[in-house]
């Protein structure tokens, strides 16, 4: 059996240290998953959702990621809905949309990191409304982001 020193470290002081830094890599990986990622997006993200469908219409909807299920719920005329969250460590944070309310059964990225951290970079605004999904820019100007089929 050979035994290696290196400036006095047997070889397996350095098996120690690595099995040290895979923890603590491991750990790492882990912690940046479901945090901030150590601070690289350190504001949470809010996403605002609201019913421009037409009065006494009822939007029903469910938002789910592959972390979260926000489950399924219903928005009535002219309320919005929002929700806070941090977008992890390697920008791949992606959030579903499916709706349910109309006579078809749609699904939009409401939010995805890569698409998203410029476009939005602290709110995320839409309006639901019968012909897609429209979003701002700046305070007031509304675009099309996703058309219905």
């Amino acid at each position: 059996m050979a035994c290696f020193v290196i400036n006095g470290n047997t070889s397996s002081s350095l098996l120690v240290s690595a099995k040290l830094f895979l923890l603590v890599f491991t750990i790492f990986l882990v912690f940046s998953s479901v945090t901030d990622g150590f601070g690289v997006h350190r504001d949470q993200t809010t996403v605002i959702v609201r019913n421009k469908l037409s009065p006494n219409t009822m939007l029903t909807y469910h938002c789910k990621s592959a972390n979260d299920d926000l489950g399924e719920r219903s928005l009535a005329f002219d309320v919005a809905w929002s929700w806070d969250f941090y977008v992890n460590f390697w920008d791949t944070t992606l959030f579903w949309w499916d709706e349910n309310g109309m006579p078809r059964q749609e699904g939009y990225q409401i939010y995805k990191a890569k698409r998203d951290l410029r476009r939005c970079p602290d709110i995320c605004d839409y309006d639901i409304r019968s012909h897609g999904i429209y979003s701002y820019r700046g305070a007031m100007e509304s675009y099309l982001v996703y058309k219905w089929p």
